[in-house]
């Protein structure tokens, strides 16, 4: 372990606490309380885009474009699965929930993976979706 990176068992909760809690509402987003975690995080967002440290405001940014651009894809492409294939194809059920389940699953993924970057203190950029990190 280099000198740089915190020991995470003798530190309670290494990592700025503003990352780790956007990462933590983009998760919640995904899975428990969607839009309500949404808006807590551009609540955050707001108030702190312009004052918090760089990886703070990395992982904020990250997390609400994440969240927008995700969303619209998720909803979007549903919407568009349905709408060429019909309501009652059957294959159009199966290739509106296997896209869903497969993107929603990936966005998880990611979220778990920027959630231990901010954990470990590192900026981290969404692949595909997220905007370019602030130097």
């Amino acid at each position: 372990m280099s000198a740089q990176e915190p020991d995470l068992l003798k530190e309670p909760m290494p990592g700025p606490r503003l990352a780790i809690l956007a990462e933590a509402l983009f998760l919640a987003n995904l899975l428990i309380a969607p839009g309500l975690a949404f808006l807590a995080l551009l609540v955050l967002w707001r108030r702190h885009r312009d004052s918090a440290p760089l990886v703070v405001r990395n992982h904020l940014r990250q997390t609400v474009v994440a969240s927008i651009y995700g969303g619209a894809m998720l909803v979007g492409v549903s919407i568009g699965i349905f709408l060429l294939g019909g309501l009652d194809d059957p294959w159009s059920w199966v290739l509106g929930i296997l896209y869903f389940v497969s993107f929603h699953a990936t966005l998880v993924i990611f979220g778990v993976v920027g959630l231990n970057h901010a954990i470990l203190g590192r900026s981290w950029q969404y692949p595909f979706i997220g905007p370019d990190l602030y130097e």
